[in-house]
């Protein structure tokens, strides 16, 4: 879409409660949305969560919120099937705060503590960004199912290169459709991490690296669509099916692509990670051996905490 990133698990979710997280005040851009009300067809929402308040950097040492978890987020409707989805890090105005005025959306993560996450039998994720911003579109016939009375929680990291506190809110324009006479397939999230189910963070060497993980598959269906996540200098994450010998999703990232990824200091931040998606990325079933494979180019010196993850959404059969 990540800990330091994070790993949406119990363990995070209980050291968040720990450091004294609370719930965000959460608004809608214009009004709130109707969750109680369901519309025909395809309705478009843009939630904003916060604000919230990023600590002035000092030099070179970034500002930085540190995870926190917001309880019981806003969620665009009730009922309903999501098909869509376009993170951003905005300010009060509804323009972009991005890391060329300082602000950095680190991660941002949405988990469902009512279902589990069928990698990792935590809480379920269900979908993240990085700074990347990258919007996801589901194929035509596919949707995330939110249920009525679900509830939501968000953990979250942002940091700030400028030299002053800066107030930001976490914005969210959704697709979505009423689940009532809806005729979309339910997909399940799947979540893809180099870093394992304890924690996203790894350390990289200079150089030319790879770092792989591997997950014997829960379920079986077809995967419609992934997304991934890289740090600065990470070239591609892909992951495969290693049963079938199948590369279900290769994703290279681009840094700097515009004047907005490139920060007060002149250093540039992943801009941009395509996705993979269509009606079939590739056919998966029960005891399949997946592999997520994140590979970093780093010149003249090593990252500490780099991270390498796939999201992806799985039409079971």
């Amino acid at each position: 879409m990540f800990q330091r990133k994070f790993a949406l698990t119990a363990v995070t979710v209980a050291a968040a409660l720990a450091a004294g997280a609370v719930p965000a005040a959460v608004s809608a851009a214009g009004a709130a949305p109707d969750t109680g009300r369901q519309h025909r067809g395809p309705q478009v929402t843009t939630v904003r969560y916060g604000p919230f308040t990023i600590p002035a950097a000092s030099g070179h040492d970034h500002g930085e919120s540190g995870n926190r978890l917001s309880l019981n987020v806003q969620k665009p409707c009730d009922d309903c099937f999501i098909t869509g989805f376009k993170p951003n890090l905005v300010y009060a105005d509804g323009s972009n705060a991005n890391v060329n005025t300082g602000p950095m959306l680190h991660h941002m993560v949405m988990g469902n503590h009512w279902r589990n996450d069928v990698v990792c039998n935590g809480p379920q994720r269900i979908f993240a960004s990085g700074n990347e911003r990258v919007e996801s579109v589901l194929p035509s016939g596919y949707g995330i199912k939110v249920g009525r009375g679900e509830r939501w929680n968000m953990l979250y990291d942002l940091m700030n290169h400028a030299p002053q506190n800066k107030t930001v809110y976490i914005s969210v324009t959704y697709t979505h459709e009423s689940a009532t006479g809806s005729r979309l397939e339910p997909v399940t999230p799947i979540w893809m991490d180099a870093g394992g189910c304890l924690g996203s963070a790894y350390d990289a060497p200079e150089g030319v690296s790879e770092r792989t993980r591997r997950w014997r598959s829960t379920i079986s269906g077809t995967l419609v669509h992934m997304r991934g996540h890289l740090h600065h200098s990470g070239h591609s994450v892909r992951t495969e099916n290693l049963t079938t010998g199948q590369l279900l999703c290769n994703v290279v990232a681009e840094e700097g692509g515009s004047p907005e990824f490139i920060d007060l200091h002149g250093h540039t931040e992943i801009s941009d990670m395509p996705p993979c998606s269509g009606d079939s990325l590739g056919v998966i079933h029960r005891g399949d051996v997946l592999q997520i494979t994140s590979r970093y180019e780093i010149d003249g010196h090593s990252h500490d905490d780099v991270m390498g993850i796939m999201a992806g959404w799985v039409a079971r059969n």
